[in-house]
C-alpha cells in the first residue's frame, strides 16, 4: 500500500465494481462515490467564499476537507469543458458575477510559454484556485503519491485548454511522470498502477513524445501479462465478396490467466455506452466477416486492457505516416473497441472519433463519418440522468479527454472536406475557431469578411492571436507587432506569425530572427520548429538547421523531409556517422522517396557502411528505371574488396548477386562487367566476365581500335582473360567442368583474336610503343592458348 496520508480511493476513477461500503471510513470519500451527482452550485458557491474568506488560498486547514474542495472544483470545471453536459454554466455565471471572480485575471494567471488559453474555455477561475489548492497541499504533502497523481492530471488538463503545447508544461510533466513512474508499483491496486501507467502514456502522447508513450504502454502490457497481437485471419469486407483475403483481426493475449482483471461488466455496468452508426451501403459489410466463425465473436475485454488497446492505437498513429495503409493497420484495434457490451463511456467517445477520423478518407464510409462525428457532439449535451458524470469520469482519464471544442472542430474538417464549408463555417463562428474562419470564407471567396470578423472580435477583447489573424487576413505585418506588444513582448505566436510574413516572401534572415525569439519562448512549437529550420539551410547555418530539425524530429518522427534536411546539415558539418543514422530514420518515414534512398546511399559509401549501401542501391535500381551509377559501383566493390580481402564474408556474397543483377540490367556496360569479375570467386568465372566486359567496351567506343588509350584497355582486357583462362585449368571448383574450361579457352583465344585483327584494319595510326609491346604478348598469348586448346581436345577424343 503507498504509505499516503489520502486514500488512494482520492485518485477516483470512478469503478462500479466497488463497493462504497468498502471504502475506508472517511465520510468525504464516501460521498465521492455516492452522491447523486458529483457536484452542485451550492457546493462551488461554498467552495469559493471559504477560499475567498481565507488570508492565504493555502491557508494550512482539514487536508481532506480541502481535497475534496480540490475535487469538487476540477470535476465543475472537467464537466464544463470536457465531458458535459453544459447545463449550469449560466448558474455559475451568476456566482461569477456575485464573488466578482473576473478580478482573478484567470486568463492571464493561466497562460503558459507565452500560450493563450483557447477562447472556449469556461469556468476557467475553477482550474486556478484548484491549482492553487493543491499546491498548498502539496507544500504540506509533497511525497503523497496521490497529490502527485492529481498534480499530472492538473498539468495535462491544463495543456489541453491551451490552444498550443507549452514548454513549461511539459517540463513540470516530466518532473511528476518521473516521481509516478518510479513508484507506481507502491499503489496496493493493481488496476491503479496500471491506469497510472496508462496516463503517462497518454500524457506523453499529449507532449507528442510517442517513443516514451510506446515504452511505458510496453511496460505496461508486461505488468498486466499481456500481448496485443495483430494477425491477418480470412474474411471479407463487401457483400458480393466470393473469395475470402487475408484481413486484419487483433488479439489480445492472456500471458497468466491467474491475474485476471475485472470484467467491463462489473466496472461500467450502469454506463450506456454509444453506437457504431449502421454504414447503410449497398456493396460494404457492416464489419469484415471472418471465414472462421469464431473468428467473429468480439473479444470481451475489461475496462483497462480497453483503454490500453485505445492508448496503443492513438500511440501508433501518432508515429505511422498518415496514409491509407497506416489507417488499414490500426482498423482491428478501434474495430476491437466499437463492438465491446460494456466499457467506460470516454473510451467509446474515443473509438468514435478515432474510426470517423479513418473513414473520413474513403467514398463508401464518409458519410457515416460526419454524422457519427455530429452525434459525438451531440451526445456531450446529453442530461446528467442519460449519463451520469460519474460514467462520464470513469477511466476517463486513461482514456483521451478531449474539450468540447476538439471534438467540434474534427466535424469541422469532416464538413469543410464534404464541401459543406457553410455549416462549417457556422460552427467556427460558434466556438471563436478564428483560424478555421478565415480559412472557410476565403474558400467562398468572402476573404474581406474574415478580416470584418476579426475586427469586430479585437473591440470586444483585444488578445495577441486576434491581431495576428487581422495581420494575415489583410496582409499588414503592423498587427504582429501590435500583437507582440499587447502581450507585453511574452507571445510566441506574435513572433511566430511575424516570422510567417517574412517566410511566406522568402525573406529567410528576418523570418529567422522572428522565429527564434518565439522559440525561445516556447520551443514545442512544431511548425515554427521547421520553417526555422529550413530557413537556417537557405541561409547555409547549419548549426542552428541541426538544433532546430533535431529538435522537430523529437516531437514529429514522422516527417522525412526533416530527417533528410538533419542528414544535410549534419554532411555540411562534416559529421557523415550521424548523417548516415538519421538517412536511416528518414526512410522509416517514406519508404519510396528515390531522393531519400540516394543521400543514404551516397553517405553510406562515405561513412564505409557497405551493407547500407548496397541495400541502398538495390532500392534505387528497384525505384528508378534503368537506374545505373557506376561511381558508387566501383566505390562498394573496392571497398567491400579491402573489407573482406578473402572473399568468403556475407558482404562480398551479397555484393556479388547485387553485381549479378546490374550485369543482367546493364549487359552492355563493361564497367559493371568488370566490376563483376573482381568480386567473382574463381578464375574461370573472373574469365567469363571479363570477356563479356571486353565485348561490351568495344561497340561502346566506336573506332576504338585508332585511339591509343581505347586500344590499350581492349588489349589489357584480353591478356587479363588469357591469363586467367590459363589459370582455371589449374584452380577451378568441382562444380567447373573441363569441357567449360576448354570452352573458356576458346573464348579467351577468340576475344584476343578478333581484337588483333581489329586492331591490323587500323590504318594511319600513330602507334605507341607500349601499344606495339602489347600486341606482341597478346600474340604470343593466342598462340599458346591455341596449343592449350588442341592438347585438351585431343586428350578428350583419346
Amino acid at each position: 500500500m503507498v504509505s499516503d496520508i489520502f486514500s488512494e480511493h482520492y485518485i477516483c476513477n470512478f469503478n462500479d465494481a466497488v463497493v462504497v461500503e468498502d471504502l475506508p471510513a472517511d465520510e468525504a470519500l464516501r460521498q465521492l462515490w455516492s452522491r447523486q451527482r458529483l457536484w452542485t452550485i451550492d457546493d462551488l458557491r461554498e467552495i469559493l467564499q471559504r477560499w475567498q474568506g481565507q488570508d492565504k488560498p493555502d491557508l494550512k486547514g482539514d487536508p481532506t476537507s480541502q481535497l475534496k474542495d480540490f475535487l469538487l472544483l476540477i470535476f465543475a470545471f472537467i464537466q464544463n469543458n470536457f465531458t458535459g453536459p453544459f447545463d449550469k454554466l449560466e448558474e455559475y455565471q451568476r456566482i461569477h458575477s456575485e464573488l466578482e471572480l473576473e478580478k482573478l485575471d484567470a486568463l492571464e494567471k493561466l497562460k503558459a510559454s507565452g500560450e493563450e488559453l483557447n477562447p472556449n474555455v469556461k469556468s476557467v477561475e475553477l482550474l486556478l484556485i484548484a491549482k492553487e489548492i493543491l499546491q498548498g497541499l502539496l507544500e504540506d504533502h509533497p511525497e503523497s503519491k496521490v497529490l502527485i497523481w492529481w498534480r499530472l492530471r492538473l498539468i495535462c488538463l491544463h495543456q489541453h485548454v491551451l490552444d498550443d503545447l507549452a514548454a513549461s508544461l511539459y517540463d513540470q510533466f516530466k518532473s511528476a511522470a518521473g516521481h509516478l513512474q518510479a513508484h507506481f508499483n507502491q499503489f496496493e491496486s493493481r488496476e491503479l498502477q496500471s491506469l497510472l501507467l496508462l496516463e503517462l502514456a497518454n500524457g506523453y502522447l499529449q507532449f507528442h513524445r510517442s517513443e516514451i508513450a510506446s515504452q511505458i504502454l510496453d511496460e505496461l502490457c508486461k505488468h498486466l501479462q499481456v500481448e496485443l497481437k495483430v494477425e491477418g485471419l480470412l474474411g471479407v469486407r463487401t457483400k458480393f465478396q466470393q473469395k475470402a483475403l487475408p484481413q486484419l483481426c487483433l488479439k489480445v493475449e492472456h500471458l497468466n490467466e491467474q491475474q485476471s482483471l475485472p470484467a467491463a461488466v462489473h466496472t461500467n455496468e450502469a454506463t450506456k455506452l454509444p453506437k457504431l452508426l449502421l454504414l447503410e451501403d449497398d456493396t460494404r459489410l457492416e464489419r469484415i466477416r471472418f471465414v472462421e466463425l469464431k473468428d467473429n465473436e468480439v473479444m470481451t475485454l475489461p475496462s483497462v486492457l480497453q483503454a490500453l488497446v485505445l492508448a496503443k492505437v492513438k500511440q501508433l498513429k501518432r508515429s505511422t505516416p498518415k496514409d491509407r495503409l497506416a489507417d488499414e493497420q490500426l482498423e482491428p484495434y478501434t474495430q476491437t473497441l466499437l463492438y465491446q457490451e460494456h466499457g467506460p463511456f470516454q473510451v467509446r467517445q474515443s473509438a468514435l472519433l478515432l474510426n470517423c477520423l479513418q473513414e473520413s478518407n474513403q467514398r463508401r464510409t464518409v458519410e457515416r463519418s460526419w454524422k457519427q462525428c455530429e452525434e459525438c457532439v451531440k451526445l456531450l449535451d446529453a442530461s446528467e440522468e442519460e449519463l451520469s458524470l460519474r460514467s462520464r469520469l470513469s477511466y476517463g482519464f486513461a482514456a483521451h479527454l478531449s474539450p468540447k471544442w476538439q471534438v467540434q472542430l474534427q466535424l469541422v474538417d469532416l464538413l469543410r472536406s464534404l464541401g459543406m464549408t457553410k455549416t462549417a463555417l457556422d460552427i467556427c463562428l460558434r466556438i471563436h475557431a478564428w483560424q478555421q474562419v478565415i480559412e472557410c470564407y476565403t474558400s467562398l471567396e468572402l476573404r474581406h469578411k474574415a478580416a470584418e470578423i476579426i475586427r469586430q472580435e479585437l473591440e470586444k477583447k483585444p488578445t495577441a492571436l486576434l491581431y495576428c489573424l487581422l495581420g494575415d487576413a489583410i496582409d499588414d505585418p503592423s498587427f504582429y507587432e501590435q500583437a507582440w506588444l499587447h502581450s507585453k513582448k511574452t507571445s510566441g505566436k506574435a513572433q511566430a506569425y511575424w516570422g510567417n510574413h517574412f517566410y511566406r516572401s522568402a525573406d529567410y534572415a528576418q523570418a529567422m530572427d522572428h522565429f527564434e525569439i518565439s522559440l525561445e519562448i516556447n520551443n514545442l512549437q512544431e511548425a515554427i520548429l521547421l520553417r526555422c529550420g529550413y530557413c537556417a539551410i537557405q541561409l547555409e547555418r547549419w548549426e542552428p538547421a541541426v538544433k532546430y530539425y533535431l529538435a522537430y524530429t523529437h516531437l514529429e518522427p514522422n516527417g522525412f523531409e526533416s530527417w533528410n534536411n538533419l542528414a544535410k546539415a549534419l554532411i555540411k558539418l562534416g559529421d557523415k556517422q550521424r548523417a548516415h543514422r538519421v538517412l536511416g530514420e528518414a526512410l522509416k518515414c517514406n519508404y519510396s522517396n528515390w531522393k531519400v534512398w540516394e543521400n543514404y546511399m551516397l553517405v553510406s559509401v562515405d561513412t564505409s557502411h557497405w551493407d547500407d549501401a548496397m541495400r541502398a542501391y538495390q532500392r534505387m535500381a528497384e525505384l528508378k528505371q534503368h537506374y545505373l551509377d557506376q561511381e558508387v559501383l566501383t566505390r562498394i566493390v573496392y571497398g567491400v574488396s579491402k573489407e573482406d580481402p578473402a572473399g568468403s564474408g556475407a558482404l562480398i556474397k551479397r555484393l556479388i548477386k547485387l553485381l549479378g543483377q546490374q550485369s543482367i540490367q546493364h549487359g552492355n556496360e563493361p564497367l559493371v562487367w568488370e566490376l563483376a569479375a573482381l568480386v567473382a570467386q574463381t578464375p574461370l568465372k573472373k574469365a567469363e566476365k571479363l570477356v563479356k566486359s571486353y565485348r561490351a567496351y568495344t561497340p561502346k567506343h566506336l573506332g576504338w581500335e585508332t585511339k591509343s588509350e581505347h586500344a590499350l584497355k581492349a588489349l589489357d582486357l584480353c591478356l587479363e582473360v588469357c591469363d586467367l583462362s590459363v589459370a582455371a585449368i589449374k584452380e577451378h571448383i568441382q562444380e567447373e567442368s573441363e569441357v567449360m574450361i576448354t570452352s573458356q579457352l576458346n573464348s579467351a583465344r577468340l576475344a584476343g583474336t578478333s581484337c588483333l585483327n581489329a586492331l591490323k584494319r587500323a590504318i594511319n595510326v600513330d602507334v605507341p610503343a607500349e601499344q606495339t609491346a602489347k600486341v606482341e604478348q597478346l600474340e604470343k598469348r593466342i598462340e599458346d592458348l591455341t596449343k592449350i586448346v588442341q592438347e585438351r581436345m585431343n586428350a578428350s577424343r583419346s
